[in-house]
């Protein structure tokens, strides 16, 4: 049979009734050993409560329960578990209240429920298996807060096979979270999950690992105006899923670091003035194998993701006016794009739909991928791919006004001849004012395979273009149908080949080859060597 011990402050507190002595209520229990149960009613403002169970059960059956029930102003709850395993504790505040639950053990259960103005709650637990939510009644709510200006801290260590879960509902919401995984590789699985909603909304979940394997799982989700989220994941196979809706004119801001290898990691934002970092991967060890999808819908978006590693993808979507997207992955075998089990692209890395829009790329190692697709006004993509480049391929697709590609592949040989590279580039502009310029080399190194390739396609008015090729294998073609075109191709090297298409008028076009097998086919159709008048 559980026993319930009520110290001489709780037998007072709990056993007089009435609205003359419903304040400054004080309850104190002490209890030890197991199969005990405390249940704390206080109604009234500025009430006291404090348990404290000391025990060393294992089961189910010999655990330790604590429920405490305040309703008032002022309020303060403090609880403290230890020694037993499988303690449940659960508070249910109704005011402006302070809760405090501290546990000691595995399989442990916490859960707070506040409502109303200037509430907080710090849930501390020792031990794995444990759980903030699924307590007394079940609820997977965790840390549960109605009300405005409320703050929740939750710190679990260590931490595997732990769940935390913090839902606040009103405005100006901190919620924090902190899990230290310390099992074994494979041994942890812990999540961490924070629902707010209402304005200058605060999510900080920091997920420390030293295992290879941590498995952790963070989910952020908020709805208001000024929201703010930041998460920190240690270890490897790592999952965080970030969602921001912003109601107001203020925004939303993410800040993810993901440090391990084999990682995910999906940031949704919605609203106006939407700011993302991401990184992914340590620059001081081997990472490999993570995957970024970042979308923002709105305006005044800006996104910059780090990609530390090998093998890594990136994929952004930015809808809205003045968005900018920068992506840097220094490693090798990396995409900006999305692939299939086979390898083949299934999405452009770097998508944006709106007016002045900027995306730059830059991979710094071999196997690079880059694929930028922009609709709209006054676009400009720069990608960069350096180091020995093989088989790196660049894509960029303009629609609009204004537009501006710049694509630099630098493939030197290496000392030894090594493999061969494969460099590609293709831009595509559609709309007035183009600019592009491709720029490809090999410093005319002798590796068995070497094949560059440049296409670009301009179509609208005063576009202009220059290719360069330094290498084996070269090609080089422009297609621009327009007025005002002008074109430059540069090759040095072997069996180069060149083509050269305009259509409108005023159309200029440079071609200089130097090496062996080189060939050159340009055909012109101008109206005027000059503008139009009126047109500088």
């Amino acid at each position: 049979m559980k026993k319930t011990i009520l110290t001489g402050a709780s037998i007072v507190a709990l056993s007089i009734a009435g609205p003359a002595l419903a304040q400054n209520n004080t309850s104190d229990i002490d209890q030890s050993n197991q199969f005990n149960d405390a249940d704390v009613t206080q109604d009234g403002s500025n009430a006291l409560s404090t348990v404290v169970q000391t025990g060393d059960g294992t089961s189910d059956e010999r655990k330790n329960e604590v429920l405490v029930v305040q309703e008032g102003d002022g309020a303060e709850s403090y609880v403290e578990q230890k020694g037993s395993d499988r303690n449940e504790a659960e508070v249910r505040q109704d005011g402006d209240s302070y809760s405090f639950i501290s546990q000691d053990g595995t399989f442990l259960g916490a859960e707070v429920r506040q409502s109303g103005d200037l509430n907080e709650s710090y849930v501390t637990q020792s031990g794995n298996s444990n759980q903030v939510g699924n307590a007394l009644n079940g609820s997977a709510a965790g840390v549960q807060q109605t009300g405005d200006s409320n703050m929740a801290v939750v710190d679990q260590d260590p931490a595997t096979y732990t769940n935390a879960n913090i839902t606040q509902t009103g405005d100006f919401n901190d919620a924090s979270i902190r899990q230290e995984v310390t099992g074994g590789a494979g041994a942890n699985q812990s999540s961490a999950r924070v629902t707010q909603t209402g304005n200058s909304n605060i999510a900080d979940a920091n997920q420390l690992s030293s295992t290879n394997k941590a498995r952790l799982d963070v989910v952020v989700t908020q709805n208001g105006d000024a929201n703010q989220s930041y998460s920190t994941q240690g270890g490897q196979d790592n999952s965080a899923v970030i969602t921001q809706t912003s109601t107001g004119s203020v925004g939303n801001r993410s800040d993810l670091l993901q440090q391990g290898e084999d990682s995910s990691a999906t940031v949704t934002q919605t609203g106006t003035n939407n700011r993302s970092t991401a990184t992914q991967g340590s620059p001081n060890r081997v990472t490999e194998l993570q995957e970024l999808n970042l979308t923002q819908d709105g305006t005044d978006n800006t996104s910059t993701i780090t990609q530390f590693g090998s093998q890594n993808a990136a994929v952004v979507s930015q809808s809205g006016n003045r968005n900018t997207s920068t992506v840097n992955q220094p490693g090798f075998d990396n995409a900006t794009g999305e692939f299939d089990g086979n390898g083949d692209v299934v999405s452009v890395g770097v998508s944006q739909i709106g007016d002045d829009n900027t995306s730059s790329i830059t991979q710094s190692a071999n196997f690079g991928s880059a694929y930028v697709g922009q609709v709209g006004d006054n676009l400009t993509s720069t990608v960069f791919q350096l180091g020995r480049a093989n088989s790196a391929v660049a894509s960029v697709n303009q629609s609009g006004s204004d537009n501006e590609s710049l694509i630099t592949q630098d493939a030197p040989a290496p000392a030894d001849g090594g493999p061969g590279r494969d460099m590609t580039a293709t831009v595509i502009q559609a709309g007035s004012d183009n600019y592009s310029s491709v720029s490809q080399t090999n410093t005319l190194g002798a590796p068995d395979v070497s094949g560059n390739d440049a296409l670009v396609d301009q179509s609208g008015e005063d576009g202009e273009s220059w290719i360069i090729q330094d290498g084996h294998d070269n090609f080089a073609s422009l297609t621009d149908t327009g007025m005002f075109n002008d074109s430059t191709i540069t090759q040095s090297g072997d069996m180069n080949s060149a083509m050269v298409s305009q259509g409108g008028q005023g159309n200029v076009s440079f071609v200089t080859q130097s090496g062996d097998g080189n060939s050159a086919n340009v055909s012109q159709n101008a109206v005027s060597s000059a503008p139009p008048s009126g047109v500088n």
